[in-house]
């Protein structure tokens, strides 16, 4: 074997399915194994914070298990947007570094959700001083676990990233400059994000239904009354849509606004292993 060739382990989790990808990387970069299970979604309001992510991580054991996944393989796992509650944090007058912008987002986060947040990872990439910052935050709980699953396979654990953070990341040539929205479709979430000049200046999370593109319609036509004083600007009235999930699926236009679909240079065609485009 290769002293180049390192072996790789990419798994996206969400509430009700998991999806993991083995491949080796090196001069010759190719996937060797790939496995998703579907699970029903369990409810459990005896103890909810646990059920959410707990089924996930059972089924991300046994698939690593049956996978016979190599130890000192590094591990990367994707989020869905089930398991994280985003934030915008709005531009600082004053030069703040990565500490104190995490004690301001959890004291954001403290006023939104109480307490509950002191169980919760705050995690951002640092942006300029005058630019919005995303906040992601994880219950601790589901890292802790993750490097535990690690741990019992002797698996590098590299990243645990939130799906907006990878999308949003590989998407940076396609977005370029552009203001006005990015939508990015999930199995089970849509995330509506404001753009300007390429930047991310606010995020929304909303639930999907069995017909996300009549709730996206809706979104928009209610964007458009919040913000009637800029319907004269195209470029703000331009919609940049990711849906790696529903890639056969054609988008219908809506009235007032000009829709592009744009994808990563990674395409998965199975409908399960989609949400993995982004960390390829």
């Amino acid at each position: 074997m290769s002293l180049l060739l390192v072996n790789q382990v990419l798994a996206v989790l969400g509430t009700d399915s998991v999806a993991v990808v083995r491949r080796t990387l090196g001069l010759r970069r190719r996937i060797v194994d790939q496995k998703q299970v579907h699970f029903p979604k369990q409810i459990d309001n005896s103890n909810a914070e646990v059920v959410i992510w707990q089924p996930a991580i059972n089924q991300l054991d046994i698939l690593i298990n049956t996978m016979k996944v190599k130890p000192k393989s590094k591990l990367d796992i994707t989020l869905a947007s089930e398991f994280v509650r985003y934030l915008a944090l709005p531009p600082q007058p004053l030069y703040m570094n990565t500490a104190e912008k995490i004690a301001y987002a959890t004291a954001a986060y403290r006023e939104i959700y109480g307490s509950v947040v002191d169980e919760w990872e705050v995690r951002l990439q640092d942006t300029a001083m005058h630019d919005t910052t995303i906040v992601a935050a994880i219950d601790k709980r589901l890292l802790e676990t993750l490097n535990q699953v690690a741990l019992k396979y002797q698996l590098k654990l590299i990243t645990v990233k939130p799906y907006l953070m990878s999308a949003f990341n590989k998407l940076t040539k396609q977005i370029g400059r552009s203001s006005g929205y990015l939508v990015i479709v999930e199995f089970k979430r849509l995330l509506l994000i404001n753009l300007q000049q390429g930047k991310c200046v606010n995020v929304r999370m909303f639930n999907l239904g069995s017909d996300w593109q009549a709730e996206l319609k809706s979104l928009m036509v209610r964007e458009s009354v919040l913000s009637e004083s800029n319907t004269s600007d195209n470029k703000s009235r331009e919609i940049l849509v990711y849906a790696p999930v529903q890639k056969n699926i054609v988008i219908n236009s809506i009235d007032g606004w000009q829709l592009k679909r744009i994808n990563t240079l990674n395409k998965l065609s199975n409908y399960h292993f989609a949400m993995l485009e982004a960390a390829l």
